[in-house]
């Protein structure tokens, strides 16, 4: 009995190691549909994921250049700032020296007016540009642009006159506005 035990035990081993072979080798082929499977979705997300790469490298180039661009562009406007800012002071220097020259020339004109007698100096004044009369008329004293404006045309006095009247009033608005400053 021993024998037959033995052969019993042995076959039933055996059954159970073809049972387990044929399971495995089932359990094998599903997994090899599987692994396929998984493989091609591996190589899918691969080919993603590095066209993924290729996108973000070439908009990492893209923004790279539109840098270089802003840049290039802002030393532009550096530049221009820059050049503006040194024709600004040329401007100003050269108002600055044309107020300059022109104060010295209406000086000039009031010296001449001032010694001319008041109705040749009239005479003379009713043929000038009336914003040059009142530059003159302005640097004058009271007296002699009084006496040379009872020599003028009643209509050109008249509206010099205004126009003195308007200039002291705009020079001493900003008088009192500086000085509240």
């Amino acid at each position: 009995m021993n024998k037959k035990k033995i052969l019993i035990i042995a076959i039933a081993v055996n059954l159970v190691f073809l049972a387990l072979y044929f399971s495995l080798s089932t359990f094998g082929t599903l997994s090899a549909a599987e692994e396929k499977q998984q493989a091609a979705v591996r190589k899918e997300s691969a080919q993603n994921a590095k066209a993924q790469w290729d996108s973000l490298r070439q908009r990492e180039e893209a923004l790279r250049i539109r840098q270089g661009e802003l840049e290039a562009l802002e030393r532009r406007i550096d530049d221009k700032m820059r050049r503006l800012a040194e024709l600004e002071v040329s401007v100003k220097a050269e108002i600055a020296a044309y107020r300059q020259l022109s104060n010295e020339r209406v000086k000039h004109l009031v010296k001449i007016y001032s010694s001319m007698k008041p109705n040749a100096a009239a005479n003379l004044m009713n043929q000038t540009d009336t914003n040059v009369a009142v530059e003159v008329f302005l640097n004058m004293k009271g007296e002699i642009a009084g006496g040379i404006l009872s020599y003028m045309e009643p209509s050109k006095a008249a509206v010099i006159t205004q126009r003195l009247m308007s200039s002291r009033s705009r020079q001493a608005s900003a008088t009192s506005t500086a000085q509240e400053q």
